[in-house]
């Protein structure tokens, strides 16, 4: 009697077949980071091209414009790409509205330390400290969503922040 309850071997390959397809959807979901990459290369460029011009312009104010409005359409190109890629892959994450508050907090927390930089007035930064101080916020984001979603990411961001705040250190006079 139990062993007329019991699923065939026909239907357990299929059960294990189609298990392999979803946690193969969920990783590919998981680690296609190249989009996001390409979005924040772009921002990041059209950030340091925009900065010079205003410097060599003398509109330092734009600069701070600059640095408010680009990481806002990246974090706003961040939501729209990982919005796609879930409908792509039909797959639910759990963990997708831990790294959507992540990321608000770290929105918050900019908008804390700029308007803290501000409220003191006697703290000026230049180009390269504002450029500088988004961009390692938005790479401080890669290093959350990397403890959630895997390495790749956490060692891209660390990565990057170092090698910002090095070239910002020694290679000041090229931006």
């Amino acid at each position: 009697m139990r062993e007329e309850n019991k699923p065939s071997e026909a239907q357990e390959s299929l059960i294990q077949i189609i298990e392999a397809f979803r946690r193969m959807r969920i990783a590919l979901a998981r680690r296609k980071t190249g989009n996001y990459l390409i979005l924040w290369g772009f921002i990041l460029f059209v950030g340091y091209i925009l900065t010079e011009i205003f410097m060599r312009l003398g509109k330092y104010d734009s600069i701070v414009w600059v640095w408010i409005i680009l990481p806002t359409i990246g974090l706003i190109g961040v939501c729209l790409i990982t919005v796609n890629q879930t409908k792509k892959t039909k797959e639910r994450f759990p963990e997708g509205f831990y790294i959507f508050l992540i990321w608000i907090s770290l929105v918050f927390y900019g908008f804390i330390i700029f308007a803290v930089i501000l409220w003191m007035g006697n703290v000026s930064l230049n180009g390269i400290q504002v450029s500088l101080l988004f961009l390692n916020l938005a790479m401080f984001g890669y290093v959350l969503m990397g403890i959630l979603l895997g390495k790749e990411l956490a060692l891209i961001g660390i990565s990057t922040s170092i090698l910002s705040v090095l070239c910002g250190l020694f290679f000041a006079e090229i931006f």
